[in-house]
């Protein structure tokens, strides 16, 4: 069930018929009846839209996030589209969870949740095993 609809249940769940006042009466349930159906008014292209945005921006896990500032590792904007563009192209290869290399930093992405599970400098790499990988997306 989407959460609109939920909301919608929800909405109606706590009604009271007898509590209802017919058009043109002042009732406090029928004006939330109005609000509910011009609040949950989007337009498929609307919801698809975001839902397309949503897919297509890239996410860090708390984790990846701690490691980002612990490391002191700074990420430009320029930086986080090359990032994107590796997971990218990390999925139309079908890849899972890959190893992205931009300049001298290493993320871990889950490739199908489009998530940066962490994140570490290139003085943090050497030496390191990487597992539970299967592929390694050099940008």
């Amino acid at each position: 069930m989407k959460v609109n609809e939920l909301q919608i249940n929800q909405n109606f769940d706590s009604f009271k018929p007898d509590q209802v006042k017919g058009p043109g009466q002042s009732g406090h349930k029928s004006n939330q009846l109005d609000k509910i159906g011009k609040e949950d008014s989007k337009s498929f292209k609307d919801i698809l839209n975001t839902k397309l945005d949503e897919n297509s921006s890239l996410k860090f896990s708390a984790h990846a996030a701690r490691r980002i500032q612990e490391r002191e590792m700074d990420i430009t904007p320029a930086q986080l589209s090359r990032l994107e563009n590796g997971v990218g192209k990390a999925q139309e290869k079908g890849a899972k969870n890959s190893l992205v290399l931009v300049d001298k930093d290493a993320y871990i992405v889950s490739v199908k949740n489009k998530t940066v599970v962490t994140a570490m400098p290139q003085a943090s790499t050497t030496g390191n095993v990487f597992t539970n990988i299967d592929s390694v997306t050099i940008i």
